[in-house]
């Protein structure tokens, strides 16, 4: 039995394009044609790594909540304080997620809006995905504890909920056409409550 031809892809850097394409338009709307063109990769080639749309689809979000993950660790250990580093995630729902003319906002939210609990497998890997969000938001809430910006009796599991709801209103409310002034304030009050 002889084997196939071998990959001529990078299949990081096809999931990645994957990704943004289902990031940007979700899965319903996102055609094959769409990731054939995101990708640049034949049908048979696509399809050689992953039987389905739904495979590629899961697996794209695993890569985001991966991607995601790697980077909110990066903004932790560079932050100036584990305040600052809170500011600056809730920042990024005006900054980067929803900027431009169409903002995308973020992919989890997209998703849980998509399918909501319909998808056993999807509410698992979006559940996967939020906790270790909240985990993230946990450890920097710990550490603002150990440097006295938080006060120590402070339940950091209630108040990673918190953050997590704030971050979802800013994202639906700039998405709705807030501006980024009011949302930095509404940023500031929600800061003021982690005392």
């Amino acid at each position: 039995m002889t084997r196939g031809r071998p990959r001529t892809f990078d299949p990081e850097l096809m999931l990645e394009q994957a990704m943004q394409v289902f990031w940007r338009h979700g899965y319903e709307a996102t055609s094959l044609q769409d990731l054939l063109t995101a990708t640049g990769l034949s049908k048979s080639s696509l399809y050689q790594t992953y039987p389905s749309k739904r495979a590629l689809f899961a697996a794209a979000l695993c890569h985001y909540c991966a991607q995601r993950r790697r980077e909110l660790r990066e903004r932790l250990q560079a932050a100036a304080s584990p305040r600052e580093f809170l500011r600056g995630w809730l920042c990024c729902a005006l900054e980067e997620e929803c900027a431009g003319e169409a903002p995308r906002g973020c992919m989890l939210v997209n998703v849980a809006s998509e399918f909501s609990q319909a998808d056993a497998e999807i509410a698992a890997l979006l559940r996967s995905g939020v906790e270790g969000l909240r985990q993230m938001l946990v450890e920097a809430l710990r550490r603002a504890q150990d440097c006295g910006e938080l006060d120590a009796a402070a339940d950091v599991q209630v108040l990673a909920g918190y953050l997590l709801c704030v971050m979802s209103g800013l994202r639906t409310q700039r998405k709705a056409g807030d501006s980024v002034e009011a949302l930095r304030a509404t940023i500031e009050v929600a800061l003021g409550c982690l005392r």
